[in-house]
């Protein structure tokens, strides 16, 4: 299984977080681990929340919940964002 890194911008409290994560895991499974490690460890800034959203950072497109990150051609060192 291979794992990359992915930069992940949370604006809530506007940092960027270095997240490693397998290539072949579907996007909602890792919104699902993204809102527990944010909620975590960014308190005061970021609840989970019921809705959350991953996508490219600088063109804002939405990752499509069904697929998984090697698909939609996110690998080391891609800019996301979670919102």
């Amino acid at each position: 299984m291979n794992k990359i890194i992915i930069q992940v911008y949370l604006p809530a409290n506007r940092t960027t977080y270095d997240v490693r994560v397998p290539e072949n895991m579907y996007v909602y499974d890792v919104v699902r681990v993204l809102a527990e490690l944010f909620s975590e460890s960014a308190k005061g800034f970021y609840y989970k929340g019921d809705v959350n959203i991953l996508c490219f950072r600088e063109s804002g497109k939405s990752l499509l919940q069904n697929c998984t990150l090697k698909e939609l051609g996110v690998s080391n060192r891609t800019q996301l964002m979670f919102v």
